[in-house]
């Protein structure tokens, strides 16, 4: 049975998809050499991504520690690609994966365990501790990873000690089989300044090797990650629980009087709780801080009467939630609050309606935008549907798409398929200076002497309802429900 647990894992060293998941169902019932849930997942991704690319090397670096303050450092995150396909949040690591080639096809590079760097930061995996999260049978020390990297892009033979310490040493042929280098570059994209590390890495290796071709990883990873498996949606639906559950704390703890920043610590506090960390810093923002996107102070004193925008995501194994709630500080909605709250309330759910399969983000937005603009010209803050003097007041799109990343890859015209969760944030953000920058002709003259008593009964209001779906063969599954987002349901959990 040892051989056979051996051989099994052989069958996953090769990167086929077929023999992977025949390697994982072998040997979770009949050797009882069970690989964790993680473990299985990101063997099966591997498999995936290795089948997309074809041939060549893959290759994924580890992310870098960011210096806070001197020898302070801030937590370390892995790089989300390598996360997806290790499963180890630890710095220094990289990953070589050889899809058409003989032995080896995936190898793992650990940094070596060192007792004085733990006295100070922390334990290192050990060898047993990465098989066990990532399901990689080759792992090698990171001294071995440029030498490594010469030989499969050169096409000679590289000796290679194997995984177990009671085998001996053997010659492997590493050659790549075409001289195509895999790597993350984000051509194209608006992301691809962050993966400026692995373009300077391309260039060093490509000094080295004239001849290897540069082939970007992104799109491959991009179409990998969009439709989730049932693990992910796990990880997902517990982020997700945990933030509302933080909403709904907020509900019955805010009053006037209090400040942003024990709203925010109170956020945390519920996020550290269950185990979790913030998928990005929170946004707790009152009054006319409401009105900025992205705020990012959280320190202002509450008043009576005010509107708390609060737009937070839990994160769990590195899936984050994001849900926003606009709440009244004094726990009723003004009638002016409520108005625009069920304007922004009507075009979340027209923008629900229209999530099912063969939809777009695309379509979402426009059905959201829509019941927006008809709102806005009902309550005359606009004096026209047709052009965009709606962007005055709501100028992001409706959805993106959510998983490692708070904003996972993919685009506005990406096919809605069962498995696939998106956000759907419709807003309204009547700032107090909206109408100071609009130029100077005769037709904004107008449009200003029209919208002007709206605007000044309405200005300082910022509202955003965000929710998280997931796209079903049915249509829809609203994952973040349990955060109360009508007005009556609001209105009744405060005044608990």
């Amino acid at each position: 049975m040892k051989r056979d647990g051996r051989l099994a894992r052989r069958w996953i060293a090769t990167g086929r998809l077929a023999a992977a998941m025949a390697a994982v169902l072998f040997l979770q019932t009949a050797v009882g050499d069970t690989l964790t849930e993680k473990a299985t997942e990101t063997v099966l991704r591997r498999a995936r991504l290795m089948e997309r690319a074809g041939s060549g090397l893959v290759v994924l670096i580890s992310g870098e520690t960011k210096n806070f303050s001197n020898d302070v450092d801030y937590p370390f995150r892995q790089e989300n690609n390598l996360f997806y396909l290790t499963g180890i949040n630890q710095v220094g690591i990289a990953l070589a994966l050889r899809p058409g080639a003989q032995e080896p096809r995936e190898v793992l590079f650990l940094p070596r365990r060192d007792p004085s760097r733990e006295r100070w930061t922390g334990r290192m995996l050990s060898v047993e501790e990465a098989r066990r999260l990532s399901g990689i049978w080759d792992i090698r020390e990171t001294g071995e990873w440029e030498s490594f990297l010469d030989a499969a892009l050169s096409g000679k033979d590289h000796e290679k000690r194997l995984s177990s310490s009671e085998e001996h040493t053997r010659v492997d042929n590493a050659a790549a089989d075409s001289s195509d280098l895999w790597l993350i570059l984000g051509n194209g994209t608006a992301l691809a300044p962050l993966f400026r590390r692995e373009r300077v890495f391309a260039d060093t290796l490509a000094a080295r090797h004239p001849r290897i071709r540069r082939k970007d990883l992104y799109p491959l990873f991009r179409d990998l990650r969009i439709v989730k498996s049932a693990y992910e949606i796990g990880r997902l639906r517990k982020a997700i629980d945990i933030t509302c559950e933080a909403h709904q704390g907020v509900m019955q703890k805010i009053r006037p009087g209090i400040n942003e920043s024990e709203l925010d610590g109170f956020i945390h506090s519920v996020f550290r709780k269950h185990g979790a960390q913030w998928g990005f810093p929170s946004i707790v923002g009152s009054g006319p801080n409401a009105t900025t996107l992205h705020y990012e102070q959280n320190d202002r004193w509450i008043e009576d009467g005010e509107m708390v925008l609060m737009d937070i995501g839990a994160e769990v194994d590195h899936y984050s939630a994001d849900v926003t709630r606009t709440i009244p500080a004094g726990g009723r909605f003004t009638q002016e609050q409520k108005t625009l709250y069920e304007i922004v309330l009507a075009a979340q759910e027209a923008a629900f309606s229209a999530i099912r399969p063969g939809a777009t983000i695309r379509e979402v937005h426009n059905a959201a935008l829509t019941t927006l603009k008809a709102g806005l010209l009902r309550v005359g803050l606009v004096a026209d549907t047709t052009g965009n003097q709606y962007r005055m007041w709501f100028m992001h799109g409706t959805s993106h798409w959510l998983g490692l990343d708070v904003h996972d890859p993919g685009t506005r015209d990406t096919i809605f398929a069962p498995g696939m969760v998106l956000t759907v944030e419709p807003g309204l953000y009547i700032r107090e200076d909206a109408l100071d920058y609009l130029e100077k002709t005769s037709g904004n003259e107008k449009l200003l002497q029209t919208i002007r008593p709206a605007f000044e009964r309405y200005k300082n209001i910022g509202i955003r309802i965000e929710d998280d779906v997931l796209v079903t063969q049915e249509g829809y599954e609203l994952l973040s429900g349990s955060a109360p987002r009508t007005v009556e349901a609001i209105e009744m959990l405060m005044g608990r």
